[in-house]
């Protein structure tokens, strides 16, 4: 069995080197001077991980066993992490793989053999001085030891509070709350013992981490300001816009942290932004400036381009230069890329690679030993809510981790924010949102193959967060699916309101690799890579495998109004055509009367090669 000293909030992890298992286990919060029997069991093929008699698996691995290595108990070599600080006892290691059922046996005999000698309360750690900002939780904690079960009486100054727990939580105001006297009196049936008192102080500052930056961005982008602020709260936001920087009106409903321009023109040129930060007791007006300059290369957006275009992404890249080139152009936005070595001269840029997207003929890239696209950071490709990134991808080999794409800060010793996916030496894609080191696992769906990717296949790889949960498509199909609130997520860059904070931006956004290098580069070759400030729907991300469009129909009193993003709209008296153009159809919708006769009618995207 094994006892830890972690806090509530802290899980257990399985970690199985050359495998591909590192999974939190949520369902099993760590608590303080609790035992815990955890056992790991590895038939060839599968993990199984139990917490107090607990499965949680199977996990498929491809493990190989550390030859030569000895084995440690409370502290791992060389995996980078602080030692195990708690109690151990009775460590096992079998030769066979244990049955749930002795599993189970091990446990309740184990938990049944405790047998306490009697002892009063003692004090292990006391609640301390606290300062937090005024409208914020804060959470007094006393760490105790004894005979159970035990109880707690906290105690603001002389009157009695809280619950009968280790921990009190309340949300502190000033200046009702400034200088509060905590202390807890902890009793079992022999005896009782007071903590030391600890003070509360609380703060009324408004605190601009991060100002809105002034932006250059091309004709027909977005561009986003954003603000971060920490402090009292509540903060509330109002953006305004100024021509001479003197004169400013506010932006109706725009009242977030970030501000989000849509199709910018020469007329913005020189516009500047400001925004109020109001807090209950003191409020700011930072701004940023905007120019606006002409799109210095203009990327044809044809066949497949259409499809993704009309969802309205942030940025796109083609990925379709001619050999040598040394920028990959956003096609829609403002987010150029650098075809960067980051092996120091082993990279390999394969340009102009055939492509895997159907009825599309513009090519690929193919990256190999570090080859990457390296785009700098910018608020607009992490925004704040929901996002979606797309892409495709053909891996040219298996066997370990490799990173597809990745936009994540990760410099020690703020805590990484951000997101990356990676291909897994068991053949599947996974998905990781930081800070939370949450995985989320998928395969594609091709039975064939024990849904595992196949080395030389296209996949269509879609990562959504909708707000609600993080989705991961392949192929059009949705894959895998997790709560957003079952995993700590910060956008990359805006952990500045984290300590300590940052004060340089975000991390670059790098298809190919991990922005700080970890794990292996992708091998393969790479196509038509999108983010949206948006979460693209199931039926969008469909319409992009399939690289087609839909055709909608409403009906609007004795009209019908059909509706489709791009492309010509057909008609037919039979649904067998033949099909000519109907007259005065444009794309987004068209109107038309019902008839006594059916009327069929069909869109022509793009002609297929």
């Amino acid at each position: 069995m094994s006892g830890a000293d972690s806090g509530a909030t802290s899980y257990f992890y399985l970690n199985m080197p050359n495998g591909v298992l590192f999974q939190g286990e949520p369902d099993f919060p760590i608590s303080f001077l609790q035992w815990y029997h955890l056992v790991v069991t590895y038939d060839g093929t599968n993990a199984m991980f139990y917490i107090n008699s607990v499965a949680h698996g199977p996990y498929r691995v491809n493990y190989s066993p550390a030859f030569g290595s000895n084995a440690h108990v409370g502290k791992g070599s060389g995996v980078g992490w602080t030692a195990f600080i708690g109690g151990v006892d009775e460590v096992a290691f079998y030769t066979n793989v244990l049955t749930a059922n002795q599993i189970a046996t091990h446990y309740q005999v184990g938990t049944n053999s405790f047998r306490a000698v009697p002892t009063p309360p003692g004090i292990v750690s006391d609640p301390v001085d606290t300062t937090n900002y005024s409208g914020l939780p804060v959470t007094f904690t006393v760490g105790a030891s004894g005979t159970l079960p035990l109880h707690y009486k906290w105690l603001r100054g002389a009157t009695p509070v809280g619950p009968d727990a280790n921990s009190y939580t309340f949300t502190c105001q000033y200046p009702a709350d400034d200088g509060a006297q905590i202390s807890v009196v902890v009793t079992n049936n022999y005896g009782s013992i007071t903590s030391r008192v600890a003070t509360l102080s609380v703060l009324t500052n408004l605190n601009i981490i991060g100002a809105p930056a002034s932006l250059t961005r091309n004709v027909g982008s977005y561009a986003a300001f954003r603000v971060i602020a920490n402090g009292a709260v509540p903060i509330t936001y109002q953006w305004s816009n100024s021509t001479d920087g003197v004169n400013f009106t506010a932006i109706a409903g725009e009242t977030n942290r970030m501000l989000w321009l849509k199709n910018v023109q020469m007329n913005q040129n020189g516009s500047v932004y400001a925004v109020g930060v109001f807090g209950p007791f003191q409020s700011a007006g930072p701004s940023g400036s905007l120019t606006v300059q002409p799109r210095a290369v203009n990327v044809p957006i044809t066949k497949y381009a259409k499809v993704v275009t009309a969802d309205g992404p942030v940025a796109y890249w083609r990925l379709d230069e001619p050999n040598g080139a040394a920028t990959a152009t956003d096609a829609v936005g403002s987010f150029d890329g650098s075809f960067l070595d980051t092996s120091g001269g082993a990279g390999v840029f394969g340009y102009q690679a055939p492509t895997g997207i159907p009825h599309e003929t513009d090519t690929g890239l193919y990256v190999t030993n570090g080859a990457t696209v390296t785009i700098p950071f910018a608020d607009e490709l992490n925004p704040d809510g929901a996002w979606t990134a797309e892409g495709w991808f053909q891996p040219d080999s298996l066997g370990d981790y490799r990173v597809v794409m990745c936009s994540e800060y990760n410099l020690y010793p703020n805590p990484y924010n951000g997101w990356y996916i990676y291909q897994q030496p068991n053949a599947t894609f996974a998905f990781v949102p930081q800070p939370g080191n949450g995985f989320i696992v998928a395969g594609p769906d091709d039975p064939a193959n024990n849904n595992l990717i196949v080395p030389g296949k296209w996949y269509h790889l879609v990562v959504t967060d909708d707000g609600v949960n993080f989705n991961v498509y392949i192929n059009g199909e949705l894959r895998a699916s997790y709560p957003v609130s079952g995993i700590a997520f910060i956008p990359n860059g805006a952990g500045i309101n984290q300590t300590p904070p940052l004060t340089t931006g975000g991390g670059a956004t790098v298809l190919g690799r991990r922005t700080d290098g970890a794990f292996g580069g992708f091998s393969g070759t790479m196509d038509d890579v999108a983010f949206y400030k948006t979460a693209l729907t199931a039926q969008q991300v469909q319409n992009h495998f399939e690289a087609t469009v839909r055709l909608s129909i409403t009906r609007s009193g004795q009209n019908v109004i059909l509706s489709w993003p791009f492309g010509t709209l057909v008609g037919s008296s039979n649904a067998n055509g033949p099909y000519t153009a109907v007259a005065g159809a444009s794309a987004p919708q068209y109107t038309t009367t019902i008839g006594a006769t059916p009327k069929y009618y069909r869109v022509i995207a793009y002609t297929s090669p």
